[in-house]
This record gives structure tokens, C-alpha cells and sequence, in this order.
């Protein structure tokens, strides 16, 4: 098992949330109370997810709480670097049109 990691980088009013690993109910525990105060703090934030090796429907739901709450503070999230793996999960559960991907 590919344990999942995250680091946060600050600069210019953007966090920028690298990512590693597998990210699901067991691994992304700490991510999940982290990522929406996160977004809740800063009005830009970047996930990275080009580390990613798995994502289960639990990291989706991650980054759509993620959304929601910078959302809710006029903020954005975008990600970065999404895996070909994530692109389709993406695509087939809509969240392509709710999470921004730069390209």
C-alpha cells in the first residue's frame, strides 16, 4: 500500500496542496479535517495531484467538500497535475464540471 502524504505551500495568496500516495478513508483522515480550512483560509487553492497512485470515492468527496466551503468564502479550488487514472473518474462522475483543472 502506497501511503498518501500531503505538503502545503504558501506564496503570492495561493496554497498550493501537493499531494502523494493513495488518498481514501483510511489514509486521508488528516486531510479530510485539513482541506476544508484550508479553502476556507485562503481564496486560491491549488490541489496537485500529480502524486496520486488511488482515489476512492471518499477523495472525491474531499475535494468537493473543498469546493463548497471556498465556495461559501468566495474563494476557488483548482486542480493540477490530475493523474489520466483521476481525468476519468472525473469525467464519469460530472465533477470535471465542478472542479477546475489548469492545465
Amino acid at each position: 500500500m502506497n501511503e498518501f502524504s500531503y505538503d502545503v505551500t504558501v506564496s503570492a495568496g495561493r496554497a498550493v496542496v501537493t499531494t502523494a500516495g493513495e488518498l481514501d478513508a483510511h489514509t486521508g483522515a488528516d486531510f479530510r479535517l485539513a482541506l476544508p480550512e484550508l479553502a476556507e483560509v485562503h481564496q486560491d487553492l491549488v490541489l496537485d495531484l500529480a502524486g496520486l497512485t488511488y482515489v476512492d470515492s471518499t477523495g472525491l468527496s474531499m475535494f468537493l467538500a473543498a469546493q463548497k466551503r471556498a465556495a461559501a468564502f468566495g474563494g476557488r479550488v483548482r486542480l493540477r497535475g490530475v493523474p489520466q487514472f483521476l481525468t476519468r473518474l472525473l469525467a464519469v462522475t460530472g465533477l470535471n464540471g465542478i472542479l477546475p483543472v489548469l492545465r
